[in-house]
């Protein structure tokens, strides 16, 4: 007991510690120049954290670096296994191993589904605003998107279920679901999964849930997967899954596919097969195994922080930039920022951002039409970036006094 208290204190400590990124090709620091127009803002816009992936995954990495041949591999039982057990305790829903593939990311597992379930100038939905690889996924394998968008009111977002079915046609054959939703916060309620399902399964639409954000849920709501809401929708359900989010290990390039109708499997196989993912690296099933084994303390003290976080921004913005309001994200550690009490066009947003308050943030727009006039921050960061990043706003806010 006093070991496992003391790993719990340790990794807790390592929230606030933010080893330099600046030497290491990090995408969100590499590109600073090329996206922002300068290398001095502070880059929170890419959804990885700016906080140690943990000990554990380190050391289960370390240990096979120990080993002098890193040749090919395949994928031990206890990868899925790991992850079977994982979300059977955290979110109720037990997967089989037989309906598990390896993927590399989830945007290559949406492009693979893409290929396998649908067919060239088939239509595919989107709820937007949504992470814009959804949108490239459609267009760039020739699909026809549908955007149905999401109802905002006074900050919250809700699914358009009129909408939606006015908008399927004959040719849809696919939804793609974010859950929980990117870059909005939402964590979806059962009855609002429910709903979605059934106008899926009277249209015989396939939904493919990404539901990569899954362990990043805060106090008061509960992720539900779309595949156990019942047997009819787990048999038209593909789900992303993966620890990159959760334990910040996205560049293992480890994550997985389910599919547990035996049809659609076999559909899938094909393009899979054809694609030769393979079996995944070496460091990716160690990381993937630790990371599902290791983790539970660990995440329950990353929630702790990451909601101090939200907490700190939101009572700054309320207190000191009443023109800039936020609803507390639901799930993720994503905050989708309402610029629009600013008044500023979509350039004069940037400008405002980028150039004066010197801060890398994703542009609403970038998620779609629909976000325009909001930002995208990542507070998964230590809280002393959180800090900074609210004394380069405010500073920005007072001169130009809104």
């Amino acid at each position: 007991m006093e070991k496992d208290i003391s790993l719990q204190l340790k990794d807790r400590l390592d929230f606030n510690e933010a080893p330099s990124r600046e030497d290491t090709n990090a995408e969100k620091y590499a590109l600073r120049k090329k996206l922002f127009g300068s290398d001095d803002v502070l880059p929170m816009w890419v959804a990885d954290m700016d906080i140690q992936t943990p000990s554990f995954v380190m050391d289960a990495i370390s240990n096979r670096v120990n080993h002098p041949i890193l040749g090919y591999e395949e994928i031990p039982d206890s990868f899925f296994e790991s992850q079977i057990q994982w979300i059977k305790e955290r979110h109720g829903y037990e997967l089989q191993k037989e309906w598990m593939f390896y993927s590399p990311s989830v945007v290559a597992s949406i492009n693979l589904c893409i290929q396998a379930f649908t067919d060239v100038g088939d239509s595919v939905i989107t709820q937007s605003p949504v992470y814009f690889p959804f949108y490239s996924s459609i267009t760039n394998n020739d699909r026809h998107l549908i955007k149905n968008k999401l109802i905002e009111n006074d900050g919250h977002y809700s699914m358009d279920f009129d909408a939606l079915q006015e908008q399927i046609d004959d040719k849809t054959k696919l939804l793609l679901l974010c859950s929980p939703h990117n870059p909005v916060g939402r964590v979806w309620k059962k009855e609002e999964l429910q709903r979605l399902g059934e106008i899926c399964e009277k249209y015989d639409i396939l939904i493919l849930a990404d539901e990569i954000h899954s362990d990043l849920i805060f106090k008061g709501s509960k992720h539900i997967p779309m595949a156990s809401i019942s047997k009819a929708l787990e048999a038209r359900t593909i789900t992303c899954y993966g620890p990159g989010k959760t334990f910040n290990m996205a560049g293992l390039a480890v994550s997985t596919i389910s599919i547990a109708d035996e049809a659609l499997r076999t559909k899938f196989t094909k393009v899979y097969k054809a694609t030769h993912f393979a079996e995944g690296t070496v460091f990716g099933h160690v990381g993937f195994i630790a990371a599902y084994t290791k983790g539970a303390t660990w995440l329950e003290n990353l929630l702790i922080h990451l909601q101090g976080n939200i907490d700190y921004l939101d009572i700054c913005l309320k207190e000191y930039m009443p023109s800039i309001t936020m609803n507390k994200p639901e799930g993720t550690y994503l905050v989708w920022l309402d610029c629009r009490g600013l008044g500023l066009s979509y350039q004069g947003l940037k400008d405002f951002f980028f150039k004066e308050a010197k801060l890398g943030l994703s542009t609403g727009v970038s998620f779609g039409r629909e976000g325009e006039g909001f930002m995208r921050i990542n507070l998964g960061v230590p809280r002393s970036t959180v800090e900074e990043a609210v004394s380069r706003l405010h500073a920005a806010y007072v001169s130009r006094h809104f």
